[in-house]
């Protein structure tokens, strides 16, 4: 069943508004930063409301109303969603956790090429677990 099949009409009205905020801001953060991660951002976030405002705009007359009895049912996608994500961060984040615990027996074990040195690991390592593992079961459970 696709997520909007699950939202009223008002509630599909109310996302459009939320997305175009969205492309707006944007364009905003785009028009502003010229250049730089920034303007990169911004043509992200503006490509994003764009996709979403069609999107939704797409299902506001096209679907019938989801039935009254969806709110005595429990709606666990979300939850199922954080779950799914805390497992993908932990195999790779505990994935280059166990690969920096490699190459502190086998130093030698580093390939030629920069991005696999011990210091440029580490970081993704500590930010895969705690961010991405971490975060992700904390927002999931919190559900």
């Amino acid at each position: 069943m696709a997520v909007t099949a699950t939202l009223t009409s008002i509630e599909r009205q109310i996302g459009i508004a939320i997305s175009a905020g969205l492309a707006i801001l944007g364009l905003a953060m785009a028009a502003v930063a010229k250049t730089g991660p920034m303007a990169l951002h911004g043509c992200m976030a503006l490509v994003l409301g764009i996709a979403l405002v069609f999107h939704l705009g797409g299902a506001l007359y096209d679907q019938s109303e989801p039935s009254k009895s969806r709110h005595r049912e429990y709606y666990d996608a979300p939850t199922r969603f954080g779950i799914v994500m805390t497992l993908i961060w932990a195999v790779a984040g505990m994935g280059v956790g166990v690969w920096l615990a490699a190459l502190m027996y086998w130093p030698e074990a580093t390939p030629a090429v920069p991005w696999t040195s011990y210091g440029r690991l580490r970081p993704v390592h500590t930010s895969g677990v705690i961010f991405g593992f971490g975060g992700n079961a904390l927002i999931a459970t919190s559900f």
